[in-house]
């Protein structure tokens, strides 16, 4: 619950200190709470570093040595003793889908199936402890398997008995259905593909049960929608799991409406533990404009201000849009997303948008199709007029060496996700060759051309857990052990510059740097304390670091048994 602990007496005392920084020793009412015996790492160039701090209600209300902070102390104060530990803000998911990543914790798991008939055997044991109940999640991932290959519908139609199947690939952008699943949503042969989208057919023509992108909609239309409780559960869910691994604010992308209507329920009762920025989809964008909602709207807990556009698909499904052929699939450069296409639709309403005041937030992961982002950016701040809008592109994963400076003019957020590089660097040189691969999770050079670097992870695609994201970008290296000194060595960053990324960059990214990101006096009382210190071991061990507390507005959310 996040009800006010303090008589008004207290309450008008803090808002005294926090808003005028009048005061620096209470005269007469002690903190709430007090972290001390801290090594706390605040992301204020002016402060760089303090041992103790202090908290009335929500706010940080003094940050200093010990001796300093033991005037805060009253008879009701909490006292956390760190016992040396790192102190870190909240971290900040720049780019996450919640609900899904909620749903998914309780949904069958095929991330780790290490072959075709390991997946068919998880996908029947769940047919059969659930009959009839639609079977959705499980993440696969082709790469894996020896060798690799697409799945088909007839590894599961036999294990299934009718129960419908239509489980993604962990990357979100091609999905298995089986005959069920496709029956219901009327694929067959006769079906042509979408604009934006491919059914994946067999030599006679026959759908394998593979649809990539925009045909996943045939069978994500005929899903029944998740119950109100069923959200509910998810969102809890969700929650918790942030709350143990530090995460104390999260960006979710293309939630649905109903998903923010159980936001804001959960929110009027108090009961988030978590601070929430919505992007739904830009495609809806006249649902927030028509009421005057405009970028970073709402409360410290729940906002919403942005939208969410697609360019086009991944990596892995072969359908990020590129300049050049795919290396290993050289009949296709990737897919524009059914969003752009037109491109001048999607520009008209990216124009609108912008003019309503909305952020503009859109996932570009090819060249060609980070390129095509980048002209319709530039053609909105032509037409619209330059202003502090901070434009985003979600992944900006493969980058053409032109399009850098452009970024930077532009001042257009590079929203990324570290994790994604370690683990498609097992194979994306098979993909797009040795020239391409030089700059893609392009960190380093983004941060040296002075572009903003916001970190993330996209879950439920890749782990919620921070602690992967910062070893990926200060090792890069990938998850089959075969590049221990890094991938692409000369994208790494340091640990201080992917905190920043996770922390302040991201508060930045969502036009909250005056409310959250680093630790200073006033701000929100959002952190972390690791058992750990990630900014002094070797970057190879950051992996291993595990969240000791978790703190968001002044209360213990978390706390990590013995």
């Amino acid at each position: 619950m996040h009800r006010p602990l303090m008589p008004i007496a207290r309450g008008a005392l803090a808002a005294v200190c926090v808003v005028a920084m009048a005061c620096s020793r209470p005269a007469r009412v002690g903190a709430d709470l007090v972290i001390t015996r801290a090594n706390i790492w605040t992301g204020e160039a002016t402060q760089p570093g303090a041992t103790a701090l202090a908290i009335v209600g929500d706010r940080i209300v003094a940050v200093g040595g010990a001796d300093e902070i033991e005037h805060w102390r009253g008879s009701t104060t909490n006292v956390i003793n760190a016992e040396g530990r790192r102190v870190l803000p909240g971290f900040n998911d720049s780019h996450v889908h919640f609900v899904d990543g909620g749903t998914q914790l309780d949904s069958v798991d095929l991330k780790d199936a290490d072959s075709p008939e390991e997946l068919a055997r998880r996908i029947g044991a769940r047919a059969k402890s659930k009959p009839g109940e639609w079977i959705l999640g499980g993440d696969w991932d082709d790469q894996r398997w020896t060798p690799p290959q697409l799945p088909t519908r007839a590894l599961v139609d036999d294990v299934t008995n009718g129960t419908p199947v239509f489980v993604s690939r962990y990357d979100g952008h091609m999905a298995l259905a089986n005959a069920a699943a496709l029956g219901r949503a009327g694929v067959t042969e006769r079906t042509p593909d979408p604009p934006g989208g491919v059914i994946v057919r067999d030599a006679k023509g026959n759908p394998t049960g593979v649809l990539k992108d925009a045909a996943m909609g045939f069978v994500t239309r005929v899903i029944p929608n998740k119950t109100p409780d069923e959200r509910l559960r998810a969102v809890k869910r969700a929650m918790e799991h942030a709350a143990s691994l530090g995460v104390t604010s999260v960006q979710d992308m293309n939630p649905s409406y109903d998903d923010v209507a159980v936001y804001a329920e959960i929110a009027n009762r108090g009961e988030l533990t978590v601070r929430i920025y919505a992007a739904p989809m830009e495609t809806g964008f006249y649902d927030q404009a028509k009421i005057g909602i405009h970028r970073s709207f709402g409360s410290s807990w729940l906002r919403l201000g942005a939208v969410k556009g697609y360019a086009d698909g991944s990596l892995g499904s072969t359908t990020a849009y590129f300049f050049q052929p795919y290396t290993d699939a050289p009949n296709t450069r990737g897919l524009l997303s059914e969003e752009m296409q037109p491109v001048e639709d999607m520009r008209t309403r990216l124009m609108a948008a912008d003019r309503a005041g909305l952020q503009l937030c859109i996932h570009a992961i090819g060249d060609a199709g980070i390129s095509q982002i980048l002209d319709v950016f530039e053609d909105v701040v032509r037409a619209n007029g330059d202003r502090d809008r901070r434009l985003r592109i979600e992944h900006a994963q493969h980058i053409a060496p032109k399009d850098f400076d452009r970024f930077a003019s532009l001042k257009v957020i590079a929203s990324v996700q570290p994790y994604h590089a370690i683990d498609d660097g097992r194979w994306a040189e098979r993909r797009i060759g040795p020239e391409r691969i030089k700059t893609t999770y392009a960190f380093r050079t983004l941060l040296d051309k002075g572009v903003h670097l916001s970190f993330g992870t996209d879950w439920p695609v890749a782990p919620l857990n921070p602690m992967l994201s910062l070893y990926a970008a200060t090792t890069r290296a990938t998850l089959d052990g075969k590049n221990p000194d890094g991938w692409v060595p000369e994208q790494k960053i340091a640990i201080a510059d992917a905190v920043a990324a996770y922390t302040r960059a991201a508060a930045f990214a969502e036009f909250q740097e005056r409310d959250k990101g680093t630790i200073a006096r006033g701000k929100l009382a959002d952190l972390v304390i690791l058992t750990g210190d990630i900014l002094a071991i070797p970057p190879a061990q950051i992996k291993d670091v595990r969240v000791l507390t978790t703190i968001v507005g002044g209360k213990v959310v978390y706390q990590r048994r013995p």
